[in-house]
């Protein structure tokens, strides 16, 4: 009976983990979406193009891209996931603080806290991603991301649902993104509760069993690793930075005021909340992340290419973004754990976060580019998105290929290719 009261108390207390990692990286989504719904008024204030406002997004990804993201997973793999942690976590904090002190002031000031920001959302994923696949190895890992991603999510919605109505009600988008800060404050004081109760779990283990990582583990991963961390970059640059434009497109072509544009983009990411932790069960119990990560990929391609070339009603295209975007990340997220071992997952998602940030940085500047070179139609950036997708359609097909042929057990239920990657 003791046993059985301490496995269910274990039970409850992971999904408590769950929660708290999730609730930092909420804040960062928060923090992340909130400029787009209010970009007609940053760019009316602080007089930006297109392209100048994108580079408020670019900048988010410019301090990942000289390795450093590879280093701050290392580092977790090193030092652990409490230290390493507290640092990211804080210097998202950071970073909003700067944007906030920067906003309608100093558009470098803006920039620089973008930088601060994007750098330590980026490094405290990598640590959400380990704590989740430490604390749910061979049990529902696939719904644990999904449920983080849920949370993540959230703060998408939120923002895109919120920060154009505090402008309007304030009479000002500074505080749209002081809202944000404050938010994240809030956040930072979870993982503070999450770091006491891991310490303390770990205590009354006797110690830490974390097995360390040695550099020349890095060299030993398969090509099914790098296909998904190609697509990861390819899908990702055909969703994330078609948001950051996509509520002014919205307003632009199909007239929509900025609360309508915003809350139309936030529908990618409501369904995203709702259907991943229901597409992450579902590959816990049967596998097939390949073929639904394929799935997903198709459906984005037509998605642009009807906002683009079309005056069919824009629901329709997020209907099919949203579905996309609950198919993809409900596969890859957790697949990460099955091609690689525990003691080399921060390392791993530090490697497919700095190839992604690369589409993170250059699309949503890129993206603002092609709309201005376009005298401000957003037909072109809509193709070259859909053209973005379609790249992450191959890469997609070429994952499924070296799954088939190294046997890495991509397809397996859960508990099945997680004891596949033990004996590998």
């Amino acid at each position: 009976m003791a046993v059985d009261a301490e496995h269910k108390e274990k039970q409850w207390f992971r999904w408590l983990v769950l929660l708290i990692v999730s609730m930092v990286m909420f804040g960062s989504y928060y923090i992340y979406d909130a400029l787009s719904p209010i970009n007609d008024y940053i760019q009316r204030d602080m007089g930006l193009d297109n392209a100048r406002f994108g580079m408020l997004f670019s900048f988010y990804a410019i301090p990942n891209l000289f390795l450093t993201l590879i280093f701050a997973g290392f580092l977790i793999d090193r030092i652990g996931v409490r230290k390493a942690g507290t640092i990211y976590a804080f210097l998202i904090l950071l970073g909003s603080f700067i944007t906030s002190i920067g906003a309608g002031a100093s558009f470098m000031t803006m920039l620089i806290g973008r930088m601060v920001f994007g750098f330590g959302s980026e490094a405290t994923l990598l640590v959400t991603n380990k704590v989740i696949a430490r604390w749910f190895r061979g049990k529902e890992l696939g719904f644990a991301f999904g449920l983080n991603i849920t949370v993540m999510r959230l703060g998408t919605v939120l923002a895109m649902n919120s920060a154009a109505q505090v402008a309007e009600r304030t009479g000002t988008y500074r505080w749209s993104i002081w809202v944000s800060t404050i938010i994240m404050l809030v956040c930072f004081v979870f993982f503070l509760i999450y770091v006491v109760i891991d310490r303390r779990t770990e205590e009354a283990k006797g110690g830490g069993d974390e097995e360390k990582i040695v550099l020349g583990d890095i060299f030993k991963i398969g090509p099914a690793f790098w296909m998904i961390s190609l697509l990861c970059l390819t899908y990702y640059s055909a969703v994330f930075p078609f948001t950051n434009h996509a509520p002014r497109f919205l307003q632009v072509k199909w007239g929509l005021s900025a609360a309508k544009g915003g809350q139309y983009t936030s529908y990618i990411m409501t369904a995203s909340m709702i259907f991943t932790p229901l597409l992450g069960l579902f590959v816990d119990k049967l596998g097939h992340r390949g073929k639904i990560m394929i799935i997903g990929s198709l459906l984005i391609l037509p998605a642009h290419l009807l906002l683009g070339l079309t005056r069919l009603n824009p629901i329709f295209s997020f209907i099919l973004l949203g579905i996309s975007f609950s198919l993809v990340p409900a596969a890859l997220w957790p697949a990460v754990p099955i091609l690689v071992k525990e003691k080399f997952l921060g390392t791993a998602y530090g490697i497919i976060g700095w190839i992604q940030n690369f589409g993170l940085f250059f699309f949503p500047w890129f993206a603002g580019k092609v709309v201005d070179a376009s005298g401000g139609d957003y037909t072109n950036m809509e193709i070259m998105f859909a053209s973005l997708s379609f790249i992450g359609i191959i890469f997609a097909l070429l994952l499924m290929y070296f799954d088939r042929r190294q046997k890495t057990g991509l397809e397996l239920p859960s508990v099945k290719a997680q004891a596949n990657t033990s004996q590998t």
